[in-house]
């Protein structure tokens, strides 16, 4: 199977998620809703810090709104796509069985079958601020361009790091509990410029729990804090971490077995 067939499939699943979400259209409104709680958080905090205090240092208020905006915007690309709980059931239930069986890779049937549709809200939610604080910050449009590319690159290779990672957690605790508190870390790590948690954390988020190269690097560099030179090396970072992720999960996956037998 294709590029194409593979982006058909993709769709597909989409159409037949949704359809299937907006059945229960209370409840859908309401998750709708509820996902969008983190960003409010997150701009009732910070204009909080700004408003009692000088704020971060060497971040202004619409600059830290943009970069919890782009963490909150990564978060609901992760959660749109792999929802930790769902994928573990499936596993553990033998939900993939038959979507394995399929003409497809298994990172595309699981980032096409494993997501929640309402975590879309958060990404929305994420954008708009980020787009409301790119324009009270005057970025020119090439620079926000750039920067989403950038963000891009580094988002799909986290997604593809937690799909790995909850493979591999399933693999050894057959509990989603550990990716949950994960992805709730990872969620208020993001918010903030990585170099405030110091040296050795700083090189945490970049290298072993990489959220860096999808908020804080893309970030820095549409700020001027970052060298093209050093934006150069998280893109190629960005690649390696997309592609090991890739490989591992393959690896983990040959020694899987389903609940379902």
């Amino acid at each position: 199977m294709g590029i194409a067939d593979s982006i058909r499939f993709y769709l597909a699943s989409q159409y037949l998620a949704w359809k299937t979400a907006i059945s229960y259209r209370f409840s859908f409104v309401l998750w709708l809703i509820y996902s969008t709680f983190s960003e409010i958080y997150a701009v009732i905090a910070i204009t909080v810090i700004y408003t009692v205090s000088s704020g971060i240092a060497g971040w202004s208020y619409y600059q830290m709104l943009l970069l919890s905006a782009a963490a909150t915007m990564v978060l609901g690309a992760i959660y749109y796509h792999i929802e930790s709980r769902m994928v573990v059931n499936k596993m553990r239930n033998g939900g993939y069985d038959g979507l394995f069986s399929k003409p497809y890779g298994l990172v595309t049937i699981m980032l096409s079958t494993s997501g929640g549709t309402t975590e879309i809200s958060g990404f929305v939610s994420g954008l708009l601020v980020f787009a409301y604080s790119a324009i009270k910050l005057r970025l020119p449009l090439e620079s926000v361009l750039v920067y989403l590319a950038v963000f891009g690159i580094g988002t799909f290779a986290l997604l593809l790091f937690v799909l790995m990672l909850t493979a591999l957690t399933y693999l050894l605790f057959k509990s989603s509990s550990f990716m949950n508190n994960f992805l709730g870390f990872l969620s208020t790590a993001a918010s903030y410029p990585i170099n405030i948690y110091g040296p050795v954390f700083s090189l945490l988020f970049t290298v072993v729990v990489p959220i860096g190269i999808a908020t804080y690097y893309p970030a820095g560099m549409i700020f001027g804090k970052i060298s093209p030179g050093a934006i150069a090396i998280v893109i190629v970072l960005s690649v390696l971490v997309g592609t090991i992720s890739y490989k591992l999960f393959y690896a983990i996956m040959k020694h899987y077995s389903s609940g379902g037998g």
